[in-house]
C-alpha cells in the first residue's frame, strides 16, 4: 500500500478530521515530490549554501563565531628555490653572514631545516621566524647546552614563538651538536665553518658554501631527520630520546681523486671522517694545505708527516691561542706552521678545511679532532668542483700570507 492509498483510505473511512487529514495529505505530497526532484538532479550545479543570503531581511542575528584558518604547512617544492645573488662560498672578513642568509631564508617556498650549534644574530632571527608565519615549514635543532642551564637571547624569543625547535648533544649526551647547517626547500644547502653570530660575523675569519648537488643534499636531509628523531623538544627537557638509529653516510662514494675513490660527504660521531682525511693525505702527490681551527688528531698528524717523507710540501695555518700538541713534530719534520688570530681581539681563523694538490676541497664544522670523530655530530663535504676549490686556495693564500710564522722552514 502505498503512502496515497492509505492517506485516501483515511478519508474514506472518517478516521480523524477531514480537514486535518487534507493538511497531512497536502504536506506529505510535498516532501515525497520534493525528494523525487532532487534525486533526479544534476549535483554539480550545487553550490554551498550561505546561511546569511538566507537570513537577510529577518532581523535574525548572526553572531556565531568563524574557526580561524590555520597556516597550512606546503610540502617541498624540489628545485623551486630562487638561488639568484647567493653566492657559492662567503669568507666573512669580505661578506657579511647576514644579508646572505636572509635572502636565503626568504627565497624558501615551504620547508627550512637548520642545524646550530648557536645563532646570535637578531635579523637572521627575525627572518626565520617570518618564514614560519608565511606557512614555511621550520624546524631547528641547536646545541643543547646552548639552551641548557642558560638560553641565549636569540633562541629564546624563537622559542617565546613556540617555534619547532629541539635540543642535542654528541654522541649519548656528551659532546656537542656542532653542526652550522640549513637545508632550504630541500633543494640548497648552507654549511660550513660559521655559526650564525655576530662573532662569525664581525670577529672570526670563516667560511661558508651553499651547495646544490642533489646527492649531497639528501645525504644531509637524511643525516638531519637522524639527528631530529633523537633530540629532545626544547619544551620538555624531561624527555629520554629514543636511541639513536644507523648514522647516514654517502653509500655511493663518486669523488676520484689521484686514484682514490672518497665520498661527497660525511658525518659524525664515529662516521669515519679522521679515516677519510688520512686516506685524502696518503693520496697527495705534490701539496697539502691546512686552516684549522683545532688539529689534536694524532692518526691526522700521522699521515702528516708520512707525506711530508714522501717530498709532498705542507702548510700548516692554526688559530693562534689553540692548543697544537705537534708543534714539534711539525717544526722536526719541516712542515710550513704559521698561526693566525682573528680579525679583531678574541676573533678566531675558525676554519676547518684543507685542499690536497690544488684540486680537493674538505671542508665542514669538522675540527681535525678526536672529539670531533667520537663523540659530536659533525658534518664534512669533499669535492672536486672547481667553484669552491679555487676561492678556496686563494682564501687560504691569503691568510696564510697573514699569518704568523714560527721557527725555521
Amino acid at each position: 500500500m502505498t503512502i496515497f492509498s492509505f492517506v485516501a483510505n483515511m478519508l474514506n473511512n472518517k478516521v480523524i478530521g477531514g480537514i486535518i487529514v487534507k493538511k497531512i495529505f497536502y504536506a506529505l505530497t510535498m516532501v515525497i515530490l520534493s525528494f523525487s526532484s532532487l534525486f533526479a538532479s544534476d549535483f554539480s550545479k550545487f553550490s554551498t549554501l550561505n546561511v546569511k543570503e538566507l537570513l537577510k531581511g529577518r532581523n535574525i542575528e548572526f553572531n556565531i563565531p568563524l574557526p580561524v584558518k590555520p597556516i597550512e604547512t606546503k610540502l617541498p617544492v624540489y628545485g623551486k628555490f630562487n638561488y639568484s645573488g647567493i653566492p657559492n662560498c662567503i669568507f666573512t672578513e669580505e661578506t657579511n653572514i647576514s644579508p646572505i642568509i636572509i635572502n636565503a631564508i626568504e627565497s624558501t617556498n615551504s620547508t627550512l631545516d637548520i642545524a646550530l650549534y648557536n645563532l646570535k644574530l637578531a635579523d637572521i632571527t627575525q627572518s626565520i621566524a617570518e618564514a614560519r608565519d608565511r606557512g614555511v615549514r621550520v624546524r631547528i635543532i641547536f646545541d643543547y647546552e646552548h639552551v641548557v642551564p642558560s638560553v641565549g637571547r636569540d633562541i629564546k624569543v624563537l622559542m617565546d614563538k613556540g617555534m619547532n625547535i629541539k635540543l642535542m648533544s654528541g654522541k649519548i649526551r656528551s659532546g656537542s651538536m656542532h653542526n652550522k647547517y640549513a637545508i632550504f626547500d630541500g633543494t640548497a644547502l648552507q654549511m660550513g665553518s660559521a655559526n650564525w653570530t655576530y662573532t662569525a660575523e664581525k670577529s672570526n675569519y670563516e667560511n661558508m658554501m651553499f651547495v646544490y648537488d642533489s646527492e649531497i643534499i639528501s645525504g644531509y636531509q637524511t643525516n638531519f631527520e637522524w639527528m631530529w628523531d633523537q633530540a629532545i623538544s626544547a619544551y620538555d627537557l624531561n624527555a629520554i630520546p629514543p636511541p639513536p638509529g644507523q648514522l647516514p653516510y654517502d653509500m655511493k662514494p663518486s669523488v676520484n681523486f689521484n686514484g682514490q675513490t672518497f665520498p661527497k660527504y660525511i658525518f659524525s660521531p664515529n662516521g669515519g671522517t679522521t679515516d677519510m682525511i688520512v686516506k685524502a693525505i696518503d693520496s697527495a702527490r705534490a701539496e697539502i694545505d691546512v686552516a684549522m681551527f683545532s688539529m689534536t688528531s694524532e692518526s691526522i698528524m700521522d699521515a702528516l708527516i708520512r707525506a711530508k717523507s714522501r717530498g709532498i710540501n705542507i702548510k700548516l695555518m692554526l688559530s693562534a691561542g689553540i692548543k697544537f700538541p705537534f708543534y714539534h713534530e711539525a717544526l722536526k719534520n719541516k712542515m710550513i706552521l704559521r698561526f693566525m688570530d682573528g680579525r679583531v681581539y678574541k676573533g678566531r681563523m675558525h676554519n676547518k678545511f684543507a685542499i690536497i694538490d690544488n684540486a680537493l676541497l674538505i671542508n665542514g664544522a669538522f675540527n681535525w679532532s678526536a672529539n670531533a670523530e667520537n663523540v659530536n655530530a659533525e658534518n664534512t663535504i669533499l669535492t672536486l668542483d672547481s667553484n669552491y676549490v679555487e676561492p678556496f686556495k686563494k682564501e687560504f693564500e691569503k691568510l696564510f700570507q697573514q699569518a704568523r710564522s714560527v721557527g725555521k722552514h
